[in-house]
């Protein structure tokens, strides 16, 4: 669907994109559609399509380290007053997660039941040869 940019809320617009998605969830197996809308300033010129899904790729893959980190450790409910212990724990939550996917691993819920079960677990991961 194209729109005017100068008539939308966004005159410095170039490309307005409309990005359609299916997902099925693992657990369910239940179907969802997704649309989602983009407001690019690149002119078609600058960014084709394909450099307009290579972007919008970037963005929700970078996303998802935010996601993982608020739903697995509930970071957006964390009241730490001071900035330098805020950001003190999320170097370390982000380091965490870098551990995991070095080790092989993807599904951090899955990670924190198996440390809960075998505490010496993640100490024997920063054991591997691969982190000295």
């Amino acid at each position: 669907m194209a729109t005017d940019a100068q008539a939308t809320d966004f005159p410095e617009a170039r490309q307005l994109l409309k990005v359609r998605n299916g997902t099925t969830h693992k657990k369910s197996g239940r179907s969802e559609d997704a649309t989602r809308h983009f407001i690019s300033s690149l002119s078609l010129q600058e960014a084709g399509p394909e450099r307009m899904a290579r972007s919008i790729r970037w963005h929700w893959s970078s996303e998802s380290a935010h996601w993982q980190r608020d739903a697995c450790w509930g970071e957006d409910r964390c009241r730490l007053r001071s900035p330098n212990a805020a950001c003190a724990l999320a170097l370390i939550r982000t380091t965490l997660q870098a551990l995991v996917r070095r080790v092989g691993r993807r599904s951090l819920p899955s990670v924190f039941e198996d440390v809960s079960d075998h505490l010496a677990l993640g100490l024997g991961w920063l054991k591997q040869r691969h982190f000295r």
